[in-house]
Formats: structure tokens, C-alpha cells, sequence
């Protein structure tokens, strides 16, 4: 399986140099590099030795192609281009929502076959974090969307203004890491292997969300639940399924630990626009407290009917 990491982030955020830098920190990892459109990004022209049908082989032994067309058959081009690949890139434009693309590597049985997501990168920066925020939708949707938030540019601004958009990240999306990053410095962490859609990172993230969150930016809310009780298999799959399939352009991420009837160890669900993704994950152990834990951050999505919605799920 080839591991996948997304790129997003606001317009001007720093995505060329933390793409750069990434492929600098790991010279022994071929990686395959996805651009919405070649050099964009910026990837150093120098380092073009070879191209064709827009797959391009740079001079380190990576290789790196434009999404000018459907993704299944970008992938193609790049296992039939006979490079080795360790690892992939994906970047999107500064305008651009990341949940679309990862929803292809869980939902699209011929990509998840050969591909596995590993996390999502959102780079923010502090001097243009309100007015990007104000000014575009996406960018909130970036952030609600991704595992791991690099907070740019914070040699830029004050020590407190860094603290206040760090602590409002973490409000906006209470799943997410956040590393705060000054003069485009190096990413201390191995951000190859975040792993974020895995069963035991889900648990081990899970575990740090409050009892009771609700926080709302503009439109973009995110809600955490916690409850306790054996939740009934078949009225969650049919309340998931009308989830995922009606409210998919308003559900950004969804992830939720369940205690089910009949099932001796959690049962993990990730959600990502209408695809969804189930693992069986570690046994519920002698003593625990068996709560379900569920994160619901999306688009206008109110507090109250899954409240009760969660009610009815323990009848």
C-alpha cells in the first residue's frame, strides 16, 4: 500500500516551502507529487529531468504530475510511469477543498485497494488567518477538515496573537494537531506517518475531545458528543447512511468510537463527505467505561436533532 498525505491551506500560507522542505526531510523516500496544476506549487524547475504525459521525473528520483483530470486515472499514469513510489503528495490550490480528494482514497474501491491516507496538512497563517477566514469559506472547510494544522508564519506576529488563532484552531476542529511554525522553519514531526485514519490514532485522538463541545465559526460548527450505552448496530447504519448520502456537502468529518450490542471491542466509523470508513478497533478492556465518543464538524449542522437522534439509538 502506498501511503497518501494531503497538502491544503490558505491562499499564500507557505505551501511551497513546506512541500520543499518535506521532500528535503526525507532524501530517501521516493515520492509521487500531485499538483491541481504543475508549478503552482513551485517545485524547483531545476530539478525537471524528464517529462511525459504529464508525469514529471525530477532529478532526486521523485516524480510529479498535474490533476488536469479524473484522479483514478492520474494514478494510473503514475504506476504505469515504472517509478518507484514510497509515498504521495497531494496538494491542492489555495481555493480548493481537500475533502473531495480524500473521499476518493476511502470510497473508490480501485484507489483504496493500492492507496491508504495517512493525513491531512492544513497550512495557516497567522497575519492573513481573519481576513482568510472571512473572505473565503474554504479555508474554514480546510481546517475543519485536517489532522494536522502547521500555524505559518508566526514570526510575523505577536506571541499572543499566535496563542489566540492556535486556541481558535483548536476550537474549529478539536481532532486536529497544531504546530505553530516560524521563518518556514523544518516540521519537527515525522509527518509521514501520522497515520490519522487509522483505528488506534482515532481512539487516541478521540480520547482528548471534551464530554460536551460546541463551538461555531460563521457557519462552520463542530460538535462533540459523548455518551454512554450499547448503541444499536442496523439504527446506526441507517442513520449514518442517510447522514453521509443526503447531508454530504455539509458534513466535513465525522468520526465517533461506538460501543455496539453484541460486539466485544470499539467500533470505529470515520466519515468524509458521503464515503464511510468502519474498523474494528481494541477490545473494550475489564473496567472501562464504555462511552461512545463522536465529532461531527461540518456546514450549519445543529446540536439538538442528534441529540436526539442519539436517544433513539440506545432504544
Amino acid at each position: 500500500m502506498i501511503k497518501v498525505t494531503l497538502i491544503t491551506g490558505f491562499l499564500g500560507a507557505g505551501k511551497t516551502t513546506f512541500l520543499n522542505n518535506l521532500i528535503k526531510k526525507y532524501p530517501d523516500t521516493k515520492f509521487a507529487i500531485i499538483e491541481n496544476e504543475f508549478g503552482e506549487v513551485g517545485i524547483d524547475g531545476g530539478l525537471v529531468v524528464d517529462s511525459q504525459e504529464d508525469v514529471f521525473e525530477l532529478s532526486n528520483g521523485c516524480i510529479c504530475c498535474s490533476l488536469n483530470g479524473e484522479l483514478r486515472e492520474v494514478l494510473r499514469n503514475l504506476l504505469n510511469s515504472g517509478k518507484e513510489i514510497d509515498h504521495l503528495l497531494v496538494e491542492t490550490t489555495g481555493i480548493a477543498e481537500p475533502s473531495s480528494i480524500a473521499a476518493a482514497f476511502i470510497g473508490d474501491p480501485a484507489i483504496s485497494r493500492l492507496f491508504e491516507l495517512n493525513a491531512c496538512i492544513c497550512l495557516a497563517d497567522t497575519v492573513n488567518f481573519e481576513q482568510s477566514l472571512q473572505d473565503h469559506e474554504v479555508a474554514s472547510k480546510q481546517i475543519a477538515f485536517s489532522d494536522y494544522i502547521v500555524l505559518s508564519k508566526c514570526d510575523l506576529s505577536t506571541e499572543e496573537q499566535v496563542k489566540k488563532i492556535a486556541f481558535h484552531l483548536k476550537l474549529m476542529n478539536p481532532l486536529a494537531l497544531v504546530e505553530k511554525n516560524y521563518n518556514g522553519e523544518m516540521i519537527q514531526k515525522d509527518i509521514l506517518s501520522l497515520n490519522s485514519f487509522n483505528a488506534d490514532k482515532v481512539e487516541e485522538r478521540t480520547s482528548f475531545i471534551p464530554t460536551a463541545h460546541e463551538h461555531a465559526h460563521g457557519e462552520v460548527v463542530s460538535h462533540a458528543f459523548t455518551f454512554e450505552g450499547e448503541v444499536d448496530p442496523v439504527k446506526l447504519e441507517m442513520w449514518l447512511s442517510v447522514l453521509f448520502q443526503l447531508q454530504f456537502e455539509v458534513l466535513f468529518r465525522f468520526k465517533g468510537i461506538f460501543n455496539i450490542k453484541g460486539e466485544d471491542n470499539k467500533v470505529i466509523i470515520q466519515g468524509v463527505r458521503n464515503e464511510s470508513k468502519i474498523n474494528i478497533g481494541s477490545p473494550w478492556k475489564e473496567g472501562d467505561k464504555k462511552e461512545n465518543k463522536m465529532v461531527i464538524i461540518g456546514k450549519g449542522i445543529k446540536r439538538g436533532p442528534i441529540e436526539k437522534k442519539i436517544k433513539s439509538l440506545l432504544r
